[in-house]
């Protein structure tokens, strides 16, 4: 990894600094990257902790072989100039930035129930890539709404069985109507440690009952796995762009 670009702005009329940060990431894997989890901890001359920021994209995407440049830590990083000796270049930055491939599964396809009391279910276990499993999909149709709208409750059970944190186990919904249309998308996505599990209860809300008519939920699963790790110091430069 290599940083590319570490400002610093004079401070503004309150006394603030306004950090970015860019770095370069080499994917030498045969994985494409589709998550990454990136922080910056700034501290001042002696050391000492004065700010920091961290963030998770997954509108990043890194083909196999490939290299991307990536904005670190999120935005509004920013210290006031009396906890850096009055000024940006008496800062230090140490900065970190996790890739993570996706394995993606396809579950099945759930009923959605057409009566209130219904009970729909995928009755199976999914691996997912070897590293978790979903542990079947429940949907049960609940009194309509004051408005009339559709209530239902869906569960999905997943569990890490391996031996390293998952920073994202997520799933999908798709609802659709007996065209096979897409009326509407949910999801519901948690981190967990190792061996431990999630219960997700991703919803529709707002469905009025003459829309589900023989309709379907397309149920996918995704988690996404550790790839590579970087990280880096880096002292700022005062930046060109002066707010």
């Amino acid at each position: 990894m290599k940083v590319t670009k570490f400002t610093y702005q004079n401070p503004d009329s309150d006394g603030e600094i306004s950090f970015e940060t860019q770095v370069s990431v080499e994917n030498e894997t045969d994985f494409d990257i589709e998550l990454t989890r990136s922080s910056v901890i700034i501290c001042n001359e002696n050391g000492t902790t004065v700010a920091g920021s961290d963030d998770e994209s997954d509108s990043e995407f890194i083909s196999a072989k490939d290299s991307s440049e990536l904005d670190v830590g999120g935005w509004g990083l920013r210290v006031h100039k009396d906890t850096v000796g009055g000024d940006g270049k008496n800062a230090k930055g140490y900065i970190s930035v996790t890739t993570y491939r996706r394995e993606f599964i396809k579950i099945g396809t759930l009923d959605f129930p057409q009566n209130v009391g219904d009970f729909t279910e995928i009755k199976k276990t999914v691996s997912l890539g070897g590293v978790a499993e979903l542990m079947g999909v429940s949907c049960l149709r609940l009194k309509n709404s004051d408005d009339g709208e559709c209530d239902i409750e869906i569960r999905a059970g997943m569990r890490n069985t391996s031996d390293d944190f998952i920073a994202r186990g997520q799933i999908t919904l798709k609802l659709m109507d007996q065209r096979d249309a897409q009326i509407e998308e949910s999801q519901d996505y948690e981190a967990f440690p190792a061996k431990s599990g999630k219960v997700f209860q991703p919803s529709f809300w707002g469905i009025k009952p003459g829309k589900i008519k023989n309709a379907t939920i397309n149920v996918t699963a995704s988690v996404y796995v550790p790839v590579e790790t970087y990280t880096a110091e880096a002292t700022p430069t005062l930046s060109d762009e002066q707010w």
